[in-house]
């Protein structure tokens, strides 16, 4: 019985040790590794506009549209994944998105999940402007990414227009060029003649309109072939933009004399019409409105004429040098007046129908008298020395002004589209938003901007021209 009781005890003993023993032998719980394998977020700081891309979980997609300009061939995402997971290839790492990239995320546990990035170009809309290197640049609307660049032999102080999918311009190459709109691919170049390149081309019916030093010229507008032209000087050129009305050809001959002033020509053959003698006409772009012609001179005021006659139906005396183009709005014509070192610098509001003035406000000496003025969504919008000016169009009230560089003059016009202003200054194009005069972003060309104002068109196509333009009523 004793020896019983002892094997008992004993195996007891065993079990007992045999028991511990196994709890000192056994494995810490494993730890568990994170199995998440996903990309949160892909975007592209780098370029001036930052654009975040779309992610699709489910069906394990990226996309991203991007503003045209952008090299798709260069570009360095920065990815973010999941934690403790890693992405091939890697964040920040240049590839070319000409083709959709495969991006593959691995979780630490080891599983692997592959995304697709497509990334592809729009068109947000197009700023033309020349600059005095001779180059010609194609901005994105929305961002300034330069989208391509045309060099000519010459300055490029004109004006663009755009019609049809093509950008006109002329270049003190004594050259008128005809570029595709989207790519800068040239469809034709002309010498019609000696060159007066301070304007924007006209463009109606087939024809183009532009001023040479002794002619007016009307070119086919596909071919670049002069089709007729007209003289009435042999010294004063026709430095101010044409504009086209109901048939007849606007254009005037700028300095003093008899053989000068304004002129009202059949658009399809070049006929006289009408001829206003005015003496000391300057570069300011007729507008046309209420059956009357609006100009302004060196100083002998600013002038309205009737367009079937040419006849002077009201003259503003109180406005010394106007080199500035008028635009009209809801029945009132603004201009910008003065002489650089006479305190005279303004801008005006008159009467379309009376010439009566309804406002007027002093800038800083400068150039105001030559930048030309647009009006949009009851705002006026202008150039003056080194500041753009927004003012009430009703009161003439100051809304904003913004001087980004100081001591630049400023001879180029601002042109509102996008809800942005665009504008030459210095060296640079600038776009600010319209409502406040934040700027939204600026673009270095190669040298001063000078005269060549922009020309821009929207995503959708729509032109919108500067007040230089006679395009612009």
């Amino acid at each position: 019985m004793k020896t019983t009781i002892k094997l008992f005890h004993a195996f007891a003993v065993f079990i007992l040790l045999a028991s511990l023993a196994s709890c000192n032998n056994d494995d810490p719980d494993p730890v568990t590794k994170n199995s998440s394998k996903a990309i949160s977020s892909f975007s592209l700081g780098s370029l001036n506009l930052s654009v975040a891309a779309v992610i699709d979980e489910s069906a394990k997609t990226i996309k991203a549209d991007l503003p045209s300009g952008t090299d798709l061939t260069k570009l360095a995402p920065t990815v973010t994944v999941s934690d403790k997971a890693t992405v091939s290839p890697a964040s920040g790492v240049v590839q070319d998105f000409t083709k959709p990239v495969v991006y593959t995320v691995t979780s630490e546990d080891g599983a692997s999940q592959a995304y697709t990035v497509t990334l592809k170009i729009i068109d947000n809309g197009t700023v033309y402007i020349g600059n005095l290197d001779g180059n010609f640049y194609a901005l994105d609307a929305l961002t300034g990414t330069k989208k391509w660049e045309f060099k000519t032999g010459g300055a490029v102080q004109s004006t663009p227009t755009v019609m049809d999918g093509v950008v006109y311009f002329a270049s003190w190459d004594k050259k008128i060029y005809a570029l595709d709109a989207a790519t800068g691919t040239q469809k034709w170049e002309s010498a019609p003649g000696l060159l007066q390149p301070f304007a924007a081309p006209a463009i109606e019916k087939g024809l183009l309109y532009y001023g040479g030093e002794h002619y007016l010229f009307a070119l086919d507008v596909a071919t670049g072939v002069v089709k007729w032209k007209f003289q009435d000087d042999e010294v004063y050129g026709w430095e101010a933009s044409p504009t086209v009305v109901d048939g007849i050809v606007y254009a005037s001959i700028r300095g003093g004399g008899s053989k000068v002033g304004i002129y009202g020509l059949d658009a399809l053959t070049g006929a006289l019409k009408w001829k206003a003698a005015k003496t000391h006409i300057t570069e300011s772009s007729p507008a046309i409105a209420n059956n009357l012609l609006y100009a302004g001179s060196e100083y002998e005021g600013f002038n309205a004429f009737d367009i079937k006659t040419g006849a002077t139906k009201w003259e503003y005396p109180d406005a010394s040098v106007v080199n500035s183009s008028p635009t009209i709005s809801n029945g009132t014509v603004y201009f910008g007046s003065g002489l650089f070192g006479t305190g005279t610098n303004k801008i005006l509001a008159l009467n379309a129908l009376t010439g009566a003035k309804k406002w007027e406000y002093a800038t800083d000496e400068g150039t105001v008298y030559y930048s030309s003025p647009l009006v949009a969504d009851g705002l006026v919008y202008i150039g003056g020395k080194s500041k753009l000016y927004a003012l009430d169009a009703t009161s003439g009230a100051k809304k904003w002004i913004v001087e980004p560089e100081q001591n630049t003059l400023i001879y180029s016009g601002p042109v509102i589209a996008n809800t942005l202003v665009y504008i030459g200054i210095g060296k640079k194009v600038y776009a600010f938003d319209a409502l406040n005069g934040t700027k939204k972003w600026e673009y270095e060309t190669s040298r001063t901007i000078d005269l060549s104002s922009p020309c821009v068109t929207d995503k959708n196509g729509k032109v919108f021209h500067a007040g230089i333009s006679g395009m612009v009523q």
